[in-house]
Formats: structure tokens, C-alpha cells, sequence
């Protein structure tokens, strides 16, 4: 079975080839075309997962988690009934609850936001292999997005600008899509800025009317409501949001009055990116393409059309990274589904053989001593490949000793952690680690070659060389996670038996 997955943070979806040669939606065991990215922890033994799992948290908050994808590529320790779960292991059960039906094994094309580091990916990559899944790529939400966009409704080639507001994160993107396959340009975003950030602010606006009650569950419960009050003022100018025998009336007017910032902030990326896309040669953009189903709100696609005097396009924005990613599964896999695509005709027949090419998301450089520090304390990152380098990319610097006899050099790379490029240490975070070796007696000043490079598929790599004596330092990241090795052997283990019921 080939698939597309969009692992979202709020509501996940996967998606196939249909009978007519076009990606369709393939519903969840429930008939459900989205699946709620929850878990809940029945027992050690069972949990459940999507619409049942919201359910059950509503009374029993403790045993539930939502948002995940938020913690992916942290080091954070989940517990329930006494066991540990990470957010790789939460992720894999959405994602076993997601192919459940399928009787033969699965192989994936996994959608990612397009800022998602190497810690995060990798993340990702674990929990597809803790579901089972073979993945045939990790592929950035706006890519897919675009890719369906250009099999489905894009009427020329041109420059695009994917604006890409999920439920809990997002992206923008500027792509060039042609009829000989779509081209990453430039792409920024913000892993803690999506719908329900704006739900909170309901939730704030809400709990001014209950003042005296911070019970966990009715807290959970104004959560709900204050999301069903969000997607009813998408439609509608006002609504009633009543909780016992209270009801509030919340207009539309004050709903984007308390959001405002929110918006400001994903426009503020917006600019961030264009003017990045602009520095590589794309000064217009053809057209715009909303997705994410927190892109429905009316004063997004105001705030875009007033910034950018181009007039959105909604293009089935909860579905359209899974649908692209079905797509790019079909190019992927092998010759058979390659011809698939051939034979559906149109657009889908133009991008069969075509390559989609995509853009580091975050700079990464080597951590360096400052040696005109008087006191010898700074520590600085230098950058050698930076965000929106276009991928496959590679870069090198050169490094020098400094003290005679030094017999050993610790290489680490760290990767862009805030939202620009910064030297200072804290605003990056460590990825790997290794020790060249140095040759015995080199004075100060020696020179060392540094090279990193990021293959097409984000795998990270780095060569230390020095050039003297021929030490050689060789490092990568990928595969292996935030989780060690044997810790992804027992979970595996464990989540095979684990019961997960929707």
C-alpha cells in the first residue's frame, strides 16, 4: 500500500491513488476523513486514538495527550498507567491508527513542516518505524501542498506562495512550480504559532464569564467549545457559546481584535520569506495557496490580500498535503506507480518523472573558541550552509589549532535554533558531536578543513580533515532520533502489543 500521511497536530490524514488515477482521501476505520492527532491511555495495554480519544480526555485529562507534534525532537518523557512514552511513541500510535486497515505492508510519504530541523525529522523518521511504516521520504507541508496544487488547479507555471496555518504550526513557502516538477525558492515558519493558539484566546476571552472554576476538565471542556466557536465565526458574524446555564455571545469583530497579533505574526514571516525569495531572484509571486484548515478564518485570507494585493486561493486546505504527498509516493516507489501516474493524463502525467526540489530549513555551522577573547570564554557558531540553501547542498571552512602540541580537535555542529541566523551559542542547538585526532607536535595554527553537507533527503553529514597529517573525521544524522538505539528496540516492542482502538 502506498501512502501520503499528513501527521498533523491537530488532525492527521492519509491518502492513496483512487480508481481514476487521482489522489483521494482514504478514511479512517471510523469513515472519517480526519483522524484528531489524540491519544488516550486506557490502560498499560489499550489506548485509544482520533474521536474516541478526545472524548475520553474530556473526563480523565490526565491519561490524554494532544499536540504532540509540538514535542517532537525534544528529549520530553511521557507516563501513563506507570509506562514512559516519548513523542516518537505517541506519534506512532496516530500513525498505526491511521493505516489500521491496511492488510498488506505500507510504505509512506510523511509530510513535515518545512522548518522541521534534523532533531525533529528525525523524530519523525522513528516514529514511522515504530508504526511500521516504511517511508519512502519526509516530504515539507508546503512541497506537498504544491505538488497537488500543481496536479489539481494551477492554470500556468509561475512563482507560488504556500500559506500554511495548521493547528498547531506553521509554514510559508515560496515555490516555483512548473510543468517540469516544483522548486523549494525560500521557506520560514514557526513550530509554536497555529489554530490553536488562537482557540486559547477564546478560551482567555471565555473564562471571563466562569471566573471561579479551574477544574481541568472544564477547562478542557471551554477548549472544545471555544475551537467550535472559532470555525463557526469563519462562516458566520457572531454565535452563542453556552456552558451550563450560561451563554456568551462572541462576534467576529472581537475575535480577530484578540488575534491580531497572531495574524501579525504569521504576515511577519510572510514578509521573512519573500524577502529571502527575493534575494534569489523572485521579486513576483503569481498567485497565493491557503492550506491548513486554520486558513478558513476570513481575516487571514484579508491579511494576505492586504500584504502581498494578490487574492488567496483556498485549495482543500485540510487535505492537500496529504493529497500531494500521495503523489509524490506514486513518483517515488517504483516504475508500476510511476506509469499510474502517467496514465491518469494532464498534470499528473507532466510531474510522473519530474523532481521536486526542496531548501535547507535551518543554517547549520561549527562551534568555535574565539581566540581574540581576553578571557578566553566566548563561544561563537560560524555558519558554512545556511536556510534556504538549495538542497542537495554542501559547504566547507577552513579552522585552525590553537595551541602547539594540541593533539586532539572536538568537532560539533549545531543547527539554527531561533527564528534568523544567529553566531551566538545559545541561539543554536547541538546535532553532532565527534573528536578528530590530531598528529603529534603540529604547531599553533595548523589548518583544518571543515566540509558539512545535506543530501536531497536532509540527510546531515560532516567531514573533519587535517591537512598535514591526514586525520579524518567522519559524522552523520538521520535515522537514528532522539531516542537511543535499544530504547527504540523496546518500544517497538512494546507498542506491538499495545491494543489501539479508535
Amino acid at each position: 500500500m502506498i501512502l501520503g500521511i499528513d501527521l498533523g497536530t491537530t488532525f492527521s490524514v492519509a491518502a492513496t491513488m483512487g480508481e481514476h488515477g487521482r489522489p483521494t482521501v482514504l478514511p479512517n476505520q471510523l469513515g472519517d476523513a480526519t483522524t484528531p492527532s489524540e491519544v488516550y491511555f486506557r490502560s498499560a495495554s489499550s489506548v485509544l486514538v482520533g474521536r474516541a480519544a478526545r472524548a475520553a480526555a474530556a473526563t480523565d485529562p490526565d491519561n490524554a495527550v494532544a499536540l504532540i507534534k509540538r514535542r517532537m525532537g525534544t528529549e520530553c518523557e511521557l507516563r501513563f498507567h506507570g509506562v514512559a512514552h516519548t513523542p516518537e511513541s505517541v506519534s506512532a500510535l496516530i500513525l498505526r491508527a491511521l493505516v489500521a486497515g491496511a492488510t498488506t505492508p505500507v510504505r509512506a510519504v510523511i509530510t513535515v513542516p518545512a522548518y522541521f530541523g534534523i532533531r525533529e525529522r528525525e523524530a519523525t523518521f522513528q516514529a514511522a518505524r515504530l508504526a511500521g511504516i516504511d517511508v519512502l521520504e519526509l516530504l515539507a507541508e508546503p512541497v506537498a501542498a504544491a505538488l497537488h496544487y500543481g496536479t489539481a488547479v494551477a492554470e500556468s507555471d509561475g512563482a507560488v506562495l504556500v500559506y500554511d496555518l495548521g493547528g498547531g504550526t506553521f509554514d510559508t513557502t515560496v515555490l516555483r512550480v512548473t510543468g517540469a516538477g516544483v522548486t523549494v525558492v525560500a521557506t520560514d515558519g514557526d513550530s509554536e504559532l497555529g489554530g490553536a493558539d488562537w482557540d486559547e484566546r477564546v478560551v482567555d476571552h471565555l473564562a471571563e464569564h466562569w471566573p471561579d472554576d479551574d477544574d481541568e476538565s472544564f477547562i478542557r471542556q471551554l477548549r472544545v467549545e471555544a475551537e467550535v466557536a472559532k470555525l463557526a465565526l469563519s462562516v458566520a458574524t457572531e454565535c452563542d457559546v453556552r456552558l451550563g446555564a450560561v451563554t456568551v455571545r462572541l462576534d467576529r469583530d472581537t475575535f480577530e481584535q484578540m488575534t491580531a497579533d497572531l495574524v501579525d505574526r504569521t504576515m511577519t514571516i510572510v514578509a521573512r520569506t519573500l524577502a529571502a525569495a527575493a534575494a534569489k531572484g523572485v521579486r513576483r509571486i503569481d498567485d497565493v495557496v491557503l492550506v491548513g484548515g486554520s486558513s478558513r478564518m476570513p481575516r487571514i485570507a484579508a491579511a494576505v490580500a492586504e500584504q502581498l494585493g494578490i487574492r488567496p486561493r483556498l485549495v482543500e486546505p485540510d487535505f492537500a498535503a496529504a493529497l500531494g504527498a500521495a503523489v509524490r509516493a506514486h513518483q517515488l516507489a517504483d516504475d508500476r506507480t510511476r506509469e499510474g501516474l502517467r496514465a491518469a493524463g494532464g498534470a499528473l502525467a507532466r510531474i510522473a518523472d519530474a523532481p521536486t526540489a526542496s531548501v535547507v530549513s535551518r543554517s547549520f555551522g561549527i562551534l568555535l573558541d574565539d581566540s581574540y577573547d581576553p578571557n578566553a570564554e566566548r563561544r561563537f557558531v560560524r555558519h558554512i550552509v545556511h536556510r534556504n540553501d538549495p538542497l542537495p547542498t554542501s559547504g566547507s571552512a577552513e579552522f585552525a589549532t590553537v595551541m602547539p602540541g594540541q593533539y586532539r580537535i572536538r568537532v560539533q555542529v549545531f543547527e539554527q535554533a531561533g527564528d534568523v541566523e544567529s553566531a551566538e551559542m545559545a541561539d543554536n542547538r547541538r546535532v553532532l558531536d565527534g573528536e578528530l585526532r590530531l598528529p603529534a607536535g603540529l604547531p599553533a595554527g595548523s589548518p583544518v578543513t571543515i566540509t558539512l553537507r545535506v543530501s536531497a533527503d536532509g540527510l546531515l553529514g560532516v567531514t573533519a580533515r587535517e591537512r598535514t597529517g591526514g586525520g579524518r573525521l567522519e559524522l552523520e544524522a538521520y535515522v537514528e532520533g532522539v531516542v537511543d538505539e535499544q530504547r527504540t528496540r523496546r518500544l517497538a516492542h512494546f507498542l506491538t502489543g499495545l491494543t489501539v482502538g479508535q
